[in-house]
């Protein structure tokens, strides 16, 4: 399995940096064995990445991470990326010469391009001493992993002119002295371009899904290998996973973050209706191929339902609700986590065993509605109200129903219609909220983006009472 094929279900990684990509792959045992230790023992390191998301450490410790259905961690840096690359594989691993002056030519070739892109197409040093500044670059790029500038330069001629022996050369098949001299042979000869492209095998055609909006309009997506639940992040602590049998809304919340996703570019296959409404039939495979959750689990017993979609939503069909509820009634040792805006079908449906039923509150117009949908149904389950985000002062009338409240701000988001900023409600709105579950005895959740992360509160800086 390549790292590309699993970033759809990681969008905290928004692409692989070339030098992670220049690391030599490990042996097949290697990787075998890494990913028996993660799958038995969990992520003991966490996985790099830049301030903007690109991967720079750890794509077989994220793939066995997949594999083994175990959480990953994730970490930022703003390190220089060749720089952690080198330090946390090259340097530890006992590499040819080969290995670490292809490793230090892409970095080059890497370092060229960028430089060209800063000067507008146009590469040159105020004395226009082009050969010198490429000498020097070869020269320090050989120093950063321990080889010659002339062996860099070697391996810069192979990638260029000859990928698959490029390859050879990384994965140590070949020496460097080797894939050089064939390099220049090939180049004689003129012969090189044909030889160096291998023949192209025809890839098997993507076993596909079919899906199927709200008006009836049917696409095809690819079929995952195992159909089972997202892993969440450290950041989601009251659920270990996701699950999307529905996907999209018509709230049209402009600062939506499952909007955002579902309409970027690197999710494009996985969304081909944008955020408009769908239903995902197969994924309803989902919890039946999921190894049951200990009693007592907790927050690993306990899955997020349609975090892409509002459920319950007006538009939504019944029999697309149905099947959900189908599917989780067939595995009732998972705790199912449920949010909507429109709380009033809840009444509608058979009720779980095990679950938290979730209405949203953003503003004072949804107060009585929510508080009458939600008064209208028993369970033994938990009810919750969210207010994330909380875009005004809210009263409640009556919370004596509610087993928890959730407070949280608005996030940015990259919208279709451009960006949306972070929003973070006043201090004095929280602490009245805050008041009211006190006052009815309701506990509540404050969300980390309220003032430790950002947006953050603008907290009160009062001076001394005189």
């Amino acid at each position: 399995m390549q790292i590309n094929d699993i970033l759809k279900h990681y969008p905290e990684v928004t692409a692989v940096h070339p030098a992670c990509l220049a690391v030599p792959e490990i042996s097949d045992d290697d990787r075998n064995a890494l990913n028996a230790d993660i799958a038995r023992d969990g992520l003991l390191h966490e996985i790099v990445l830049t301030q903007d998301g690109q991967l720079i450490d750890g794509r077989n410790r994220l793939i066995a991470c997949y594999l083994g259905n175990v959480e990953p961690r994730f970490k930022r840096t703003s390190r220089d990326p060749w720089d952690v690359a080198y330090s946390e594989n090259i340097a530890r691993r006992h590499l040819e010469k080969g290995q670490l002056a292809m490793f230090g030519a892409r970095r080059k070739v890497w370092e060229a391009a960028e430089a060209t892109k800063r000067f507008g197409g146009h590469h040159k040093t105020n004395q226009g001493n082009v050969s010198l500044v490429e000498g020097q670059s070869r020269d320090l790029a050989g120093a950063a992993v321990g080889v010659s500038g002339k062996s860099v330069d070697k391996a810069a001629r192979i990638l260029e002119k000859a990928p698959d022996l490029a390859a050879k050369v990384s994965a140590g098949q070949i020496t460097l002295e080797a894939g050089f001299k064939e390099t220049k042979a090939r180049e004689k000869q003129k012969q090189f371009a044909p030889i160096a492209e291998p023949p192209k095998q025809k890839k098997e055609s993507p076993v596909m899904a079919t899906i199927v909006t709200a008006k009836g309009v049917e696409s095809e997506i690819p079929l995952p290998g195992r159909v089972v639940f997202n892993k969440t992040t450290d950041a989601v602590d009251w659920a270990a996973y996701t699950w999307n049998p529905v996907t999209g809304c018509e709230h049209g919340c402009r600062f939506c973050y499952a909007r955002e996703i579902a309409n970027s570019q690197r999710m494009r296959d996985y969304y081909p209706n944008g955020f408009e409404p769908t239903f995902h039939p197969y994924r309803l495979l989902a919890p039946g191929n999921m190894p049951s959750p200990t009693e007592n689990a907790g927050r690993d017993g306990r899955v997020f339902v349609c975090s892409m979609a509002d459920l319950f939503g007006k538009w939504v069909p019944d029999d697309w609700i149905r099947q959900v509820f189908e599917s989780c009634l067939e595995a009732p040792k998972w705790e199912y986590l449920f949010l909507t805006k429109w709380p009033a079908r809840y009444a509608k449906m058979p009720l779980l065993e095990k679950a938290w039923y979730g209405a949203s509150v953003i503003q004072q117009s949804d107060v009585a509605r929510v508080e009458k949908a939600m008064k209208a149904f028993e369970t033994d389950c938990v009810k919750w109200i969210s207010l994330e985000p909380m875009l005004e002062p809210i009263t409640f009338n009556d919370l004596s129903w509610c087993d928890l409240v959730v407070v949280g701000s608005q996030t940015s988001t990259n919208q279709p219609e451009g960006h949306v900023p972070e929003f973070a409600p006043e201090f004095d709105w929280v602490v009245n909220v805050v008041n009211e579950c006190r006052e009815f005895g309701v506990p509540y959740y404050l969300k980390a983006n309220l003032g430790m992360d950002r947006p953050g509160m603008k907290l009160p800086k009062m001076e001394p009472r005189r």
